[in-house]
């Protein structure tokens, strides 16, 4: 999955690079919440990244779809072995 097949389509350039530079931000401030957030799921790497993906989802800080890629990253850089049914909106 692509940023341009994943993410509305920006009206400009200078939109576009600004979403991708907020989504990259919120994947490297994900990754170490998720790596936190680990023990009170009791090592349960599904049932962490679905609760952060639904606190993500609530803050409205970028569309669902970028939600989505953006926690697609996080477990790709975890390397967690976690289901796209965590990832369900």
């Amino acid at each position: 999955m692509t940023m341009e097949t994943s993410l509305h389509q920006p009206a400009t350039r200078a939109e576009a690079f600004k979403a991708v530079h907020m989504c990259d931000d919120l994947v490297s401030q994900m990754v170490p919440y998720c790596q936190r957030k680990l023990a009170t799921f009791e090592g349960d790497q599904q049932a962490t990244v679905k609760a952060a993906f639904k606190g993500l989802l609530a803050k409205r800080w970028c569309s669902d779809a970028q939600c989505v890629w953006i926690m697609r990253r996080v477990v790709r850089e975890l390397q967690w072995p976690v289901g796209d049914s965590a990832l369900e909106i």
